[in-house]
């Protein structure tokens, strides 16, 4: 982000506790996914097979629509997220994650971005379900995290729909292209055209949540407002003040794109860019990045990419 980005900000160090404390939520959910895997392989009947669903872990966390609506069992709508059916199966989720995730973890904060992924995935499993028991779907059982995934990859494409990507590591298009292309696959997948064995519906619910979630401005910590905000303690941050000249020397030496920012096309008058990160800065070293508005982690998001591409 451009906290880490910026000059004249340092960084404590710290041990290795400091390290896993700095990290965010999009880490912690693949490392725990991560596990969750391990632990399906290593409770598995090695004997039948190399399918994991005989494992007991996948037998209590999978997505059964049956025990769901006859037995109650809601859990299963959140624990087949952290579920996946094979080791591509998990790389594929699990590097889309690490690469939109932490992206949109630093827009949004950790919180929020921890309920929208598991309110995302809640969402596209909760869409097979109802289709399910309206009996347009058949009662298949499924695991896996690309509802959630989808719903993180949608979202992203939202906010900067023209970041270059990579298309099966072959041609470079615009993300929102990128994101369409999956999107649509999908649909021909859930019209029948597609592969079987494959929670096309699912995330399609997840495609539409981050859309939705985008539009709508809806934010899940709207829900609970009484939580408190933490307060961040690592790692601690320092502003220096550069001096008068250096102050005219950084005014001289706008990196490029910085002036056709959004921001500023839209208020001319307001302060200039480099003085709301200052501000947005400082106020996230006293009050930790949690005490942020969305439109000041948008700044922070706009200005990471701009100091990201000045460095290369």
């Amino acid at each position: 982000m451009g906290i880490q980005d910026r000059e004249y900000y340092r960084e404590s160090s710290g041990g290795m506790f400091d390290s896993w404390g700095r990290w965010g939520a999009t880490n912690w959910i693949i490392v725990i996914t991560a596990i969750t895997f391990f632990a399906q392989i290593f409770t598995h009947d090695f004997d039948g097979g190399r399918q994991l669903a005989d494992s007991p872990v996948t037998e209590f966390g999978l997505y059964n629509p049956a025990r769901i609506l006859e037995r109650g069992e809601a859990w299963r709508l959140v624990t087949p997220i952290f579920l996946h059916a094979g080791l591509i199966h998990l790389a594929f989720n699990m590097l889309v994650l690490w690469w939109a995730g932490s992206r949109i973890e630093e827009l949004y904060g950790k919180r929020e971005f921890t309920c929208f992924y598991l309110g995302s995935g809640i969402f596209a499993n909760l869409v097979e379900l109802g289709l399910q028991a309206a009996h347009a779907l058949p009662w298949t059982n499924g695991l896996g995290a690309s509802g959630a995934v989808t719903a993180v990859l949608v979202l992203y494409a939202c906010h900067d729909p023209y970041h270059k990507v990579s298309l099966f590591f072959v041609v470079t298009v615009p993300l929102w292209f990128c994101a369409v292309f999956y999107v649509v696959m999908d649909l021909f997948g859930a019209l029948g055209m597609g592969q079987r064995n494959i929670g096309y519906i699912v995330h399609l619910g997840g495609a539409l949540f981050g859309f939705t979630y985008y539009r709508t401005g809806f934010r899940f910590h709207h829900l609970i407002p009484s939580l408190p905000s933490r307060k961040r303690t690592v790692p601690s941050l320092r502003i220096v003040r550069p001096e008068p000249d250096e102050l005219d020397d950084e005014r001289e030496a706008v990196p490029a794109g910085l002036d056709t920012l959004p921001f500023q096309s839209e208020a001319p008058a307001e302060e200039p860019f480099e003085r709301k990160v200052d501000r947005v800065l400082e106020k996230v070293s006293k009050h930790g990045q949690e005490s942020l508005t969305p439109e000041e982690r948008e700044i922070l998001f706009r200005a990471g990419e701009v100091y990201k591409k000045r460095r290369k």
